[in-house]
């Protein structure tokens, strides 16, 4: 068993990254000014996540939606 799990390769730092919910984010930020919309924006991450981890993120857009619109309340919120 041991042996088993040294094969497995370690992830890359940008896989690690997109992995976490703040990663994911950042990614999303990277991204949504390539896309029409923010919503096709979040749909091509997600089917990069779920290349790479065999399942999506979030259950649904509007899932991310609202911790996106959290994330920009705490930003606001936040002293400089």
């Amino acid at each position: 068993m041991e042996a088993e799990l040294e094969a497995i390769p370690a992830l890359s730092p940008a896989a690690q990254k997109l992995l976490t919910p703040e990663g994911f984010l950042s990614y999303f930020l990277e991204m949504r000014s390539l896309f029409p919309t923010y919503e096709d924006a979040y749909y091509e991450l997600e089917r990069q996540h779920e290349r790479i981890t065999g399942q999506t993120m979030y259950a649904e857009y509007d899932t991310f939606r609202r911790v996106y619109k959290r994330s920009l309340k705490k930003e606001k919120r936040s002293p400089e």
